[in-house]
């Protein structure tokens, strides 16, 4: 990414704010040419002060006029970097919010391929390195520009000065600093916190990112998301505030120190020499801002790098949408067509299956591991495409459908829980916490058998159940992920290994909830225990990407193949 297409791709952020840019740099201006003025004013202290003699009238005017340049330009500088610091943190605001949007409308196929970190670095530090471009890199150039010009100008215009540096109040200045420090040393604590629990935000909804598209819980996430970048935005303001208030006051102190010292010298330590104190004022003064301006391309680098990053996230190609029908009064009768997928062009994972699966039905997918069973899944859920072939709902190919809508009817209960940081309710509300009653959710809780203990718990529903389900057991997870199924309500219920990771006893209990929930609906279930799948209405034996047998428990028995070899292996 260039300079030139940088800036086009940033300018569009800035372009809200453009009135405040404006304001800022000009403020900017102000508050540079006022201190450039330094040199000139002390030169003619010195000339019309000292070398006249003692004149308490002139000393007492041109220490008020410093004071009042120093204080005035201390003014401009915090009210620029005030409006500075709001623009850079709005436009990181902007893009963070832009960020999470589109990674929650990325095709799966996007997780895959990038790694977890490296999409958590692209939200934190890629974007904080194009903040610095937002704002701080334009007024630093525009300071050390103004700075050089007139500095250089002034060199040409005067021959020599005389500097000289004085600080008085060193106790208000300490206290200063240190008062400074300590509420910016507070503000920084909250923003890693604020850091830390939207990584946290991240990695539930990158990791989950499958769960949060089949329970259209993109809003609900965003919410909270855009809670999390504004207390981050607002405590990182406090603390720029705190700094520019820092600066500002130690520099009003030193101007008072610096008049001070002027008029008392003056009118009782007679000192003179004006001319050289100007122009070495002004030669110290120029070296900082050139060296600044060196150092800009520095940072404008790095920022241009993380700007690769962060709208080559935002330019990624979002799920394809295309459909427009909406699945209404679902009887759940599906159909695979002479599927083929595969996860790359060169090898297919699953080759011309064709599978009918009745209304109410339930049907168990067994295989070995890499046999295409948790891909004849996601292919149902649209989040891959086949290669060739089609999938049917009730005799419409589900392409045809509005992906929402299509969601809306699948119910997912995984071996592997995910639960979101957040109350017992929200997690079996989740994507509907707004619209989903209390009675609802509390019937979903009592099928799933997950009732009691949710009662036990300190605050029952409302309960905060800790990162990813920490604060329950693996049986309590598991129950409460049914119950968010249950409460979905959806006609299509599809169980991978839900039971897997548990203990008999636990086992049966949740068997017992997910039988209950398997009424009236079409379920598949993906399993490796065999055990859990004998009563199903039709099991279908996977092998490398292909349907070798299909039929009831007695059925594949009798036919002494693929199935009865795994039901040996099992319980023999």
């Amino acid at each position: 990414m260039g300079y030139k297409n940088f800036i086009s791709r940033l300018f569009p952020y800035l372009n809200l704010h453009i009135g405040k840019l404006v304001f800022t740099s000009l403020m900017m201006v102000f508050a540079t040419a006022l201190e450039s003025s330094i040199p000139e004013i002390t030169g003619r202290i010195v000339d019309e002060v000292f070398m006249d003699g003692s004149n308490s009238q002139a000393a007492l005017l041109y220490a008020g006029m410093l004071l009042a340049i120093i204080t005035t330009s201390s003014f401009f500088a915090l009210t620029s970097s005030a409006a500075s610091s709001w623009v850079s943190n709005k436009v990181i605001m902007d893009l963070r919010a832009n960020m999470f949007a589109k990674l929650l409308k990325l095709p799966k196929t996007y997780f895959d391929q990038h790694p977890t970190g490296k999409i958590l670095s692209k939200l934190t530090y890629d974007v904080e390195q194009i903040a610095s471009a937002a704002s701080t890199i334009w007024l630093e150039f525009i300071k050390s520009f103004v700075f050089v010009v007139i500095l250089i100008a002034y060199l040409f215009y005067k021959s020599w000065e005389l500097s000289i540096s004085l600080i008085i109040f060193l106790p208000l200045i300490f206290s200063a600093v240190k008062l400074s420090s300590t509420r910016m040393r507070n503000s920084s604590k909250k923003v890693q916190q604020s850091m830390g629990n939207m990584t946290h935000l991240l990695d539930e909804n990158i990791s989950g990112n499958s769960l949060v598209k089949i329970y259209n819980a993109q809003q609900q996430e965003s919410n909270k998301f855009f809670n999390l970048i504004q207390n981050i935005r607002q405590q990182r303001f406090k603390i720029d505030m705190a700094n520019a208030f820092n600066v500002a006051f130690i520099n009003i102190l030193i101007g008072l120190s610096l008049s001070g010292v002027v008029y008392f010298s003056a009118t009782y330590l007679k000192m003179s020499a004006g001319v050289f104190m100007a122009y070495f004022i002004a030669m110290s003064m120029l070296i900082k801002p050139v060296k600044n301006l060196i150092n800009i391309n520095k940072t404008l680098q790095m920022a241009i790098a993380a700007g690769e990053s962060v709208f080559g996230l935002i330019d990624e190609i979002e799920e394809q949408n295309t459909g427009e029908k909406q699945l209404k009064d679902v009887k759940g009768a599906i159909k695979f067509n002479n599927i083929s997928f595969g996860y790359t062009t060169q090898n297919n994972v699953l080759n011309n299956i064709n599978l009918d699966i009745k209304a109410g039905d339930t049907v168990a997918l067994v295989g070995s591991t890499g046999s295409g069973k948790t891909t004849i899944i996601q292919l149902l859920a649209k989040f891959y495409s086949p290669k060739s072939g089609n999938i049917t709902i009730d005799g419409v190919d589900i392409s045809d459908f509005e992906l929402k809508s299509l969601r809306t009817q699948i119910a997912f209960v995984d071996q592997n829980v995910r639960l979101f940081n957040d109350s017992v309710k929200g997690n079996i509300a989740l994507g509907r916490i707004k619209d989903m009653s209390n009675k609802k959710i509390e019937s979903a809780a009592k099928i799933a058998n997950a009732y009691d203990f949710i009662q036990a718990l300190s605050e029952k529903f409302d309960s905060q159940i800790g990162e990813d389900g920490t604060k329950l057991s693996g049986g309590q997870r598991q129950r409460l992920a049914i119950a968010r199924a249950i409460a979905k309500d959806s006609p299509i219920l599809i169980l991978d290994e839900a039971t897997s990771a548990l203990d008999s006893t636990t086992e049966k209990k949740v068997q017992s909830a997910i039988n209950q929930m398997q009424k009236n609906r079409t379920t598949i279930i993906i399993a490796h225990r065999l055990s859990t799948v004998q009563k199903a209405d039709k099991i279908v034996v996977l092998r490398q990407g292909k349907v070798i047998e299909q039929g009831s428990h007695q059925e594949l028995l009798s036919a002494n193949g693929e199935y009865t070899s795994l039901y040996k292996h099992q319980f023999n």
